[in-house]
């Protein structure tokens, strides 16, 4: 089973996603995209900030648990499986 670094790769391969990581570069490069970068870094070393990152890898851990479940595999082969189709022009 994939996991979802193995999805996010496959999507930043695909013509959609090379898409949307092209405008994320160009925003990234703007004044405001640095500006919210920068932003996001001053949020990311506060106290707050390391408290919501641990509890998101807490949450993230929990999930990828439930997804190794039988029944959530069915779950989750079905919806890659209604991806794959909606999906088809992609490699």
């Amino acid at each position: 089973m994939p996991t979802p670094v193995g999805w996010a790769v496959r999507f930043a391969v695909s013509p959609s996603g090379r898409k949307v990581m092209k405008r994320a570069i160009r925003t990234a490069r703007s004044a405001e995209g640095r500006k919210l970068i920068a932003q996001a870094r001053t949020v990311a070393n506060s106290a707050e900030g390391r408290r919501l990152i641990e509890q998101a890898k807490r949450v993230g851990k929990s999930a990828g648990q439930a997804a190794a479940s039988p029944e959530n595999r069915t779950r989750f082969d079905t919806l890659r499986d209604r991806l794959r189709v909606a999906g088809s022009d992609s490699p």
